[in-house]
């Protein structure tokens, strides 16, 4: 079923960005970089207080995922999603009160304060849902995790287009966000219907405590890292700038849909072969996941890479010419972040949260340092490729660190068969790009013939050198067999399994 639960989250995962991918291009175009950046720094804003939601996730999968009294594991974990709802909701609110009316920070426009709170009211209700997955995903159930946020994301990334279409803008769009996640709760509390809340056992709390100590450390620095940046770029420029990272980010982030499967799969299913000491499953998971990212991602991330900027300027227009350069660094970023991935789902299988928040500590060190010499006026001043080219430094050296450690404290093998396949294709990217010079000039189309041309040279020279076997085509056909897929789904809605 690994490769079913694996489909599911990728598929509604995929069908979901495509749909986010096609109405962003829609309301970019038309709406313009400010309006992206508005809703893109509201996001920011309320997301910098987003560690207080996230604290108790990962405890609760790690117990629930180890055949804890499941009753018990949901009396905890509601009493405290209840608790952590509440205080995030005053945090950022709060926040927002004494900037505006003590502090009087001056934000860029009243517009930008009704998106904050739009946003604000959001997060909050969107917390249900979250909620919601952490409980299936703990119980690795893909299908109910993810069918209420694919039906919410579906129906918002349609609604934006139209309310764009009709001359709407960003609180319009907030204001549409937010009634589909109230419309979504009676479903989510229909699902949750199977599991009763038990009695809520204090024992059982104080290990989501003790848990959730160096989880505090992760998250939020989770959050520094991934919202500071922005604030920044807006601080520093303005919200066109950010605009222009959004836009890049929407499309050139399109990778990044894998790595919420990878997560989500990887990180209970490991702890469970972990506590069997079933190395030798792990080992052979990851080495099964990574094939299919160096032969099948890996080739597409340079092909985009080399064709994406005239792409991205055909739909978006040339006003986005700023976002062609952290489009292609995001393509990297995403790659790296996905190709590491498992060996974090290792040390976090393991039970190893000291270390993650070690980890963590040290990524915020790095990113404190990058993302001052990339966006600061002072130093660099790359504005939004700046904060792309962060996130690559970031991406790579968290991979570093959470593979060193994987392989010291675990039996971890790495595949070196991998490093040839990488090399085999970014040494074939670079021929691309000295071609791309040459070619380039010649009609302005060139790169609709020049990207497939791309992929059949490099998958003949894969099999040539004997990288790219039968057995890899067959893996990844193997995943795709909806009929399994679609029994699975019917499974475990039907009968929860």
């Amino acid at each position: 079923m690994l490769k079913q639960r694996f489909l599911v989250q990728f598929g509604s995962n995929f069908l979901l960005h495509l749909v986010a991918t096609l109405g962003g291009i829609v309301v970019a175009r038309l709406a313009g970089p400010t309006v992206m950046g508005t809703i893109t720094f509201a996001t920011a804003y309320t997301g910098i207080f987003g560690f207080i939601n996230g604290i108790f996730g990962s405890p609760h999968i790690k117990l629930a995922s180890e055949g804890r009294d499941h009753e018990e594991c949901m009396a905890v974990i509601t009493r405290i999603s209840i608790v952590t709802g509440i205080v995030y909701f005053v945090a950022v609110l709060g926040w927002f009160l004494i900037q505006k009316y003590l502090l009087h920070y001056q934000f860029e426009s009243r517009e930008v304060q009704v998106v904050i709170i739009l946003t604000l009211l959001f997060n909050v209700i969107h917390k249900y849902e979250g909620y919601s997955q952490t409980i299936y995903t703990a119980k690795l159930q893909q299908a109910k995790a993810n069918i209420p946020s694919f039906i919410r994301g579906i129906m918002y990334h349609i609604g934006r287009v139209v309310i764009v279409l009709l001359g709407g803008a960003a609180i319009a769009m907030s204001a549409w966000n937010l009634l589909l996640s109230i419309l979504v709760i009676p479903f989510i509390y229909r699902l949750l219907r199977e599991y009763p809340i038990g009695k809520y056992n204090p024992v059982l709390a104080k290990e989501y405590y003790r848990m959730s100590l160096p989880m505090l450390i992760i998250v939020v620095i989770t959050s520094v890292t991934h919202f500071a940046d922005k604030l920044m770029l807006a601080h520093f420029t303005s919200t066109e700038q950010l605009g222009y990272f959004s836009a890049a980010n929407s499309i050139g982030g399109m990778f990044m849909l894998i790595a919420g499967p990878v997560g989500m799969i990887f990180f209970p299913l490991f702890s469970s072969m972990i506590a069997k000491g079933d190395w030798a499953g792990v080992n052979n998971n990851i080495r099964k996941y990574q094939e299919i990212i160096v032969l099948f991602v890996l080739p597409l991330v340079c092909a985009v890479g080399l064709v994406g900027g005239e792409f991205l300027i055909l739909v978006l227009g040339s006003k986005y010419q700023p976002s062609i350069t952290p489009f292609i660094l995001l393509l990297f970023s995403t790659y790296f972040l996905l190709w590491g991935m498992p060996y974090g789902n290792i040390l976090s299988g393991m039970g190893k949260f000291n270390l993650a928040a070690a980890i963590n500590v040290i990524k915020l060190a790095i990113f404190l340092v990058s993302v001052t010499v990339f966006v600061s006026p002072k130093y660099l001043n790359l504005g939004a490729t700046g904060v792309a080219l962060n996130l690559l430094v970031i991406n790579v050296a968290v991979n570093l660190l959470s593979i060193f450690f994987a392989k010291r404290l675990g039996e971890v093998k790495l595949d070196p068969k991998n490093y040839f396949r990488h090399m085999v294709i970014l040494i074939a990217a670079g021929a691309g790009y000295f071609a791309t010079t040459q070619i380039k000039n010649i009609t302005p189309l060139w790169w609709v013939a020049f990207a497939p041309v791309f992929l059949i040279a490099v998958y003949a020279v894969l099999v040539l050198t004997g990288l790219l076997r039968k057995e890899h085509w067959l893996m990844l056909t193997d995943m795709f067999k909806l009929k399994k897929t679609f029994g699975y789904i019917n499974d475990e809605m039907r009968n929860g399994k």
